[in-house]
């Protein structure tokens, strides 16, 4: 088995952003975004995989020159197949969100351009585009697909809620939500859901839900409610793992009686449901996301707001009455699961076969070589190892392939990026991809945001993807990339 580890130590960052493209000139930018979201309470800043902490100047480091890097055991060596550039950003927007990448057979689809467009995975040739008003980004699409359809949200207030055909390139149902008299839309943190015949969007307005059907607008309406009254009323929707997952929130004002977390299949048939109250050990309690539907496994928040709150991974038993496990996590010791606000977009976290993997933190104090990826049993809710990366540095899972745990070690000051499997019996690590020294460069630049559930690396059948999905004024002129393909 690899390493015991009680508590994960925390680790600290690579080093200096020297070398890489357009740093300088992006630091006030983005210095000022993360300033915004964190005075507003919007997210919760962790400095990325492969960067360095806020407040160290890269310059004041200079003389020391790169820090030494232990070699790395042999991996076939992927070249850098295509990639896309930055798009320009308008200086008044301050940044573009991006979100939304699938694979739909042997393409990559990624919302891009002011819309939707589809890349043949193996020659980057663009297949099609779809033009949408997705609002700078602040209109959200689907995390996941379902066959191959997505569902996104356009137009003004994200009032409009669109199914795309990702593999014919056309919009398959489009339906007005009924915002438009004033009422609160979808923001960016409202995400809608898709799975097989149903789609599905809640937010601080309302909720609706849809059945595709053979009628002009492509669907016919299964429900909508809005908040008030004290009723329970959905205001999230997630699939994980196969199921349809919404949250409601009960009482008046909403969440104020607790409320339900519940799971439907792909025909509407609801399966099991969980409620949880107002307050957990005499604290406030809010349920922020689900990482597993079975066993259920819900991230929670408890305490008064979001500044002054204690996140709190919880484990719920086998009949969904009450909570089994408390982990031992928290935002100070481990990459936060999921994007800060989102209840979907859960990219920091794997959960395969009992097991729950998550990136330690990497700079927290009195931290000392990189951080690792740390395996929770969910039946007893312990720590059962961690895995370090191969030749040190930083490490994250993202993904599973043949029951192996896929991680990704970032590029370094000297070294490309890897990407290792893990042994869920073992603990261990071995190496699967070594990235294309060539575009280390371009790997380090884009995988350097500010908010690391922003950059995302994706693995399909040998092809590995890493994808940055915000953009800063600048990006463009400096050649950040958009996306890296290597094959």
């Amino acid at each position: 088995m690899g390493e015991t580890l009680p508590s994960p130590p925390p680790s600290p960052p690579l080093g200096s952003r020297r070398g890489s493209p357009g740093w300088p000139g992006r630091r006030v930018a983005l210095l000022a975004v993360a300033l915004g979201l964190l005075l507003t309470g919007n997210a919760v800043a962790r400095w990325p995989l492969g960067g360095g902490p806020v407040g160290e100047d890269a310059a004041d480091r200079a003389d020391a020159g790169p820090r030494p890097e232990a070699p790395r055991p042999e991996a076939a060596v992927a070249g850098l197949a295509w990639e896309v550039a930055a798009p320009p950003v308008d200086p008044r927007a301050v940044r573009l969100w991006a979100r939304g990448d699938w694979v739909a057979g042997d393409d990559l689809v990624r919302v891009a351009d002011g819309g939707i467009a589809s890349y043949d995975l193996a020659t980057g040739a663009r297949n099609w585009r779809v033009p949408l008003d997705l609002a700078g980004g602040v209109c959200q699409a689907s995390p996941s697909s379902s066959g191959d359809l997505v569902a996104v949200l356009q137009g003004r207030d994200c009032g409009t809620l669109t199914v795309l055909d990702i593999v014919a390139g056309e919009p398959v149902a489009e339906v007005p939500l009924g915002v438009d008299g004033g009422d609160p839309g979808p923001g960016e943190h409202d995400e809608p859901a898709i799975l097989g015949d149903t789609v599905a969007v809640g937010w601080d307005g309302g909720t609706a839900g849809f059945r595709l059907a053979d009628t002009p607008a492509g669907v016919v309406e299964a429900w909508r409610a809005a908040p008030g009254g004290g009723a329970c009323v959905a205001d999230a929707y997630a699939v994980v793992g196969g199921t349809l997952v919404s949250r409601t929130a009960c009482g008046s004002p909403p969440g104020a009686e607790g409320g339900t977390i519940r799971a439907t299949g792909e025909r509407g048939e609801e399966l099991w449901e969980w409620s949880f109250g107002p307050r957990f050990m005499g604290r406030p309690m809010a349920v922020t996301a689900v990482l597993s539907a079975e066993p259920l496994v819900v991230v929670a928040r408890l305490g008064e707001d979001r500044e002054t709150s204690s996140e709190h991974i919880f484990v719920i038993d086998d009949e969904r009455q009450s909570i089994r496990h408390d982990l031992d996590y928290d935002r100070d010791r481990y990459l936060p699961p999921c994007r800060a606000t989102s209840f979907a977009d859960c990219g920091g976290t794997v959960v395969h076969d009992g097991h729950l993997y998550l990136a330690s933190d990497h700079d927290a104090p009195g931290s000392a070589g990189g951080n690792a990826v740390v395996a929770f049993d969910l039946a007893s809710g312990l720590v059962e190892y961690q895995v370090r990366a191969l030749g040190g540095g930083d490490i994250r899972p993202f993904g599973v392939r043949d029951d192996r745990i896929l991680a990704y070690q970032p590029a370094g000051e000297e070294r490309a990026g890897l990407v290792v499997a893990i042994d869920p019996a073992t603990g261990r690590a071995a190496p699967l991809m070594a990235l294309d020294p060539a575009a280390r460069r371009s790997e380090w630049a884009l995988m350097s945001g500010l908010f690391t559930h922003e950059q995302r690396p994706l693995w399909h059948e040998g092809t590995l993807v890493l994808v940055n999905r915000v953009f800063y004024p600048g990006d463009a002129a400096a050649g950040r990339p958009a996306l890296l393909v290597y094959r």
